[in-house]
């Protein structure tokens, strides 16, 4: 059976709406207050509310941050995953998109990850002589491949930092804080596949 994704192309209004209530939902669920929420997330418990409220968009960094303090990951923070299915169809014009209010930093899903899957592919265009800032680890083992096809890329993982040319790929387990920066005038575009290493549960005695 093939299933389409639900992903969608909203304006910015539609996607911090969607976001607000998505982020309300998912704290609720675990019961967690905003102080507690940000005090996992080290985001201010003021930033949360107006981004539930729907009166602040966040920057990449501050999303990456309250996912991780929610244990959940970015694209289900955004409300992206699909319907489980053995194959997916993602339409093009169906796509959600983010982007960063203060870079022009911008992140379009390209596959999203059914229910419990652990793979999923976006595309990133950062406008010249931008970065990401700083991204904290993600709660679930998490393995990046990037493949810049026309464009140079820093890319900083930890201390470490790696400079691609147009075409070359890198590969990375997230286990530390990282960045992506345009080191050019003119905006790069590049792919980054994610695979999530699966948590076994293990049924009470």
């Amino acid at each position: 059976m093939i299933k389409e994704t639900e992903g969608s192309s909203e304006s910015g209004e539609e996607l911090l709406a969607v976001l607000g209530l998505r982020l309300r939902e998912l704290r609720r669920t675990q019961s967690l207050t905003l102080e507690m929420l940000a005090q996992r997330a080290q985001v201010s418990r003021a930033m949360i509310s107006k981004i539930e409220r729907g009166e602040k968009m966040p920057t990449v960094g501050i999303l990456v941050r309250i996912a991780a303090g929610l244990s959940v990951s970015l694209s289900a923070l955004l409300g992206e995953q699909a319907q489980s299915a053995a194959i997916q169809l993602q339409r093009a014009n169906r796509r959600s998109h983010f982007r960063d209010p203060s870079t022009g930093f911008e992140r379009e899903a390209v596959f999203s990850p059914a229910e419990g899957d652990d793979i999923e592919l976006v595309r990133h265009v950062l406008p010249g002589l931008q970065s990401t800032g700083q991204l904290s680890p993600y709660p679930v083992p998490t393995r990046k491949l990037i493949f810049s096809p026309s464009g140079p890329l820093v890319v900083k993982i930890g201390d470490e930092t790696f400079y691609m040319e147009p075409g070359d790929a890198l590969r990375f387990d997230v286990t530390s804080t990282y960045s992506f920066s345009n080191p050019e005038a003119a905006p790069v575009s590049y792919y980054l596949f994610m695979s999530r290493q699966r948590i076994a549960v293990i049924p009470a005695p």
